[in-house]
């Protein structure tokens, strides 16, 4: 069996995984592939100037339509690309003063983002707006730092005036010992609500304590000290309810293993070579192509066949037969990043916008980028099809320098509005012993608009803080 490898543009063999072999006839390929040899910037082709579509070429000289082979090439961050990072006007965070006030009280809040109808829109139900997130207890009383305590809540408003709904189901309900970033979908015709989360640990472990890594790590690792940090995707299904008081969940089904890595596509956690980041399978994103029927999950992965750890890729998953299947990944940043984190699509008339977030210490030797937001763009709405990093380098929205970690986790919504959480922002503490404290709380939406390849930041954040007042 041939090796699968990556080179640039990154090529991923398939030689031994006919369901995932080239595109069949309900599948066109993209017609810009060559493009991806020049990853990180908007081709003449694209504006129009020329015609790179080789319509005159007679039926005669056309290469026959049998005249293929198994493989499949994935848009790559190149490092050529990414070489051209730079804040300006246009891409960087406002300078953010947090509220004083805790969203929830004795809650942090991090990874958060709304229920979503299956076209991808933000759910009204009977009025109520539904957020969930990743949390944990400010003072649980625990050894393990926050975000190891992770635990899934959600909150409702009509108004902007945010309540609590509380643990959505603990942690020892569902698979492994503790859960991460996912997504949530609301299908307004069956009532029922499906939650995509990421099962981190083994799926049976009993508690945190009991959840021993499978290997040991140097005490300079960040999974150096934790439980178990192997990760798979899942999936439980509830019914809703929502009324004047308020929304609500019961009967839930059973938790599904869905996704895991399977090392040949997917770097599984025991091959993966320890660097300054743990290994990724996580970060369920559902998006189901309106156009096609067709329903996916965008995730947050490491391939297998790349040099670790600087591995990360935007992975792939359909819905074949009822069954979630891998796929090979969509992006790869093969000797540039290490994470690709919570991978979300965005569409517009103009095609397919692909997002993530990156932090600035999971960059190569040699680059640098701010802890922020980062695109790539396909003109043809083909998920498999080519993409473009976009502003030339790949970033979209990076924090202020003045403020490196203040907000990270960015989630953009289908006008543009972008979420995230407040990290640990500087500059405006009274006390200079907390300035690096953790916030843990919703960050104030901006907004930015897309255009092609290209884009930029359009609103500021409310100024208004309800704890200055």
């Amino acid at each position: 069996m041939l090796p699968k490898t990556f080179v640039a543009p990154v090529l991923l063999s398939l030689i031994a995984a006919p369901a995932l072999a080239s595109p069949g006839a309900d599948e066109q390929p993209a017609e810009a592939a060559p493009a991806a040899a020049t990853s990180g910037s908007v081709g003449s082709a694209a504006s129009g100037e020329v015609d790179f579509s080789n319509s005159d070429i007679p039926d005669a000289l056309q290469t026959p339509e049998a005249f293929t082979f198994n493989g499949t090439y994935v848009s790559e961050w190149s490092a050529a690309a990414a070489s051209g990072i730079a804040l300006n006007a246009g891409n960087t965070f406002p300078y953010l003063i947090p509220d004083t006030a805790p969203f929830e009280e004795g809650v942090y809040v991090w990874d958060a983002w709304p229920v979503r109808t299956p076209d991808g829109a933000v759910a009204m139900i009977d009025d109520w707006v539904v957020m969930v997130g990743l949390s944990s207890e400010t003072d649980a009383g625990s050894d393990y730092p926050f975000y190891t305590r992770s635990t899934w809540r959600y909150w409702y408003t009509r108004d902007g005036e945010w309540t609590p709904g509380g643990v959505i189901f603990e942690r020892t309900e569902a698979l492994g010992s503790r859960q991460w970033a996912g997504s949530t979908i609301y299908d307004p015709d069956s009532n029922q609500i499906t939650f995509y989360y990421t099962a981190v640990g083994a799926l049976d472990a009993e508690s945190l304590e009991a959840d021993e890594p499978p290997r040991a790590l140097g005490t300079s690792h960040p999974g150096a000290g934790r439980p178990n940090t192997e990760q798979r995707m899942a999936l439980v299904t509830a019914s809703l309810s929502a009324g004047d008081t308020g929304v609500s969940f019961s009967d839930f089904g059973e938790h599904q293993m869905i996704l895991e890595a399977d090392g040949e596509i997917y770097v599984t956690e025991a091959a993966y070579v320890p660097g300054s980041v743990i290994y990724g399978m996580r970060d369920p994103h559902y998006w189901l192509d309106e156009e096609t029927g067709r329903e996916y999950i965008l995730f947050t992965a490491n391939g297998a066949g790349m040099p670790d750890p600087f591995n990360g890729v935007v992975g792939l998953a359909e819905k074949i037969d009822g069954t979630w299947t891998l796929q090979r990944p969509i992006i790869a940043a093969p000797g540039v990043s290490s994470q690709l984190e919570r991978p979300h699509v965005v569409v517009r008339d103009d095609g397919l916008y692909v997002f993530f977030s990156t932090h600035s210490f999971t960059f190569a030797d040699g680059l640098s980028g701010p802890e922020g937001l980062y695109g790539f763009y396909n003109a043809d709405g083909d998920i498999r099809g080519t993409f473009t990093a976009m502003n030339g380098s790949g970033l979209v929205m990076g924090n202020p320098t003045a403020a490196p970690n203040q907000t990270y986790s960015y989630l953009v919504l289908p006008d543009g509005q972008v979420m995230s959480y407040v990290n640990t922002p500087y500059g405006f503490a009274s006390d200079p012993d907390s300035e690096r404290e953790f916030i843990g709380a919703p960050a104030p939406l901006v907004r930015i608009g897309l255009n092609d390849a290209r884009s930029t930041l359009l609103a500021a954040p409310d100024t208004a803080l309800s704890g200055s007042e």
